[in-house]
């Protein structure tokens, strides 16, 4: 894998300077903040993250999974192309959805799962 380094997320100070994550745990904190960056949130970067906060109010039923998964697969596409999206599933738990992304690195052949949740 290319070495990936950077700003741990969430940010915080350390032991003479800032917290920094590299490898597969940047990767994992990438999508983490991704997913939880509304888009147009960001001043400089507004393409930058998803529009599933937008559908917060909506019934969660299958029309909303299939809508998540299409901006997730986007998302995804645009902004962590060293991540390949092999899977996505849900879980419902009374009115909180959670989003199982299953994903391959794209420099090497290991495969992680994260489970985020879309309440």
């Amino acid at each position: 894998m290319d070495k990936v380094m950077g700003f741990a997320f969430p940010f915080a100070l350390a032991e003479g300077g800032v917290k920094r994550a590299d490898g597969h745990d940047k990767i994992r904190q990438n999508i983490r903040a991704l997913l939880a960056t509304r888009f147009g949130e960001r001043v400089m970067l507004r393409e930058y993250g998803t529009r599933i906060h937008s559908l917060v109010h909506d019934p969660n039923d299958e029309a909303m999974a299939v809508l998540v998964k299409r901006q997730l697969q986007e998302c995804m596409l645009a902004w962590e192309p060293r991540v390949l999206v092999t899977n996505i599933s849900f879980e419902r738990r009374e009115a909180e959805l959670y989003v199982r992304l299953d994903y391959t690195h794209t420099s090497e052949p290991s495969t992680d799962s994260l489970l985020v949740p879309l309440a």
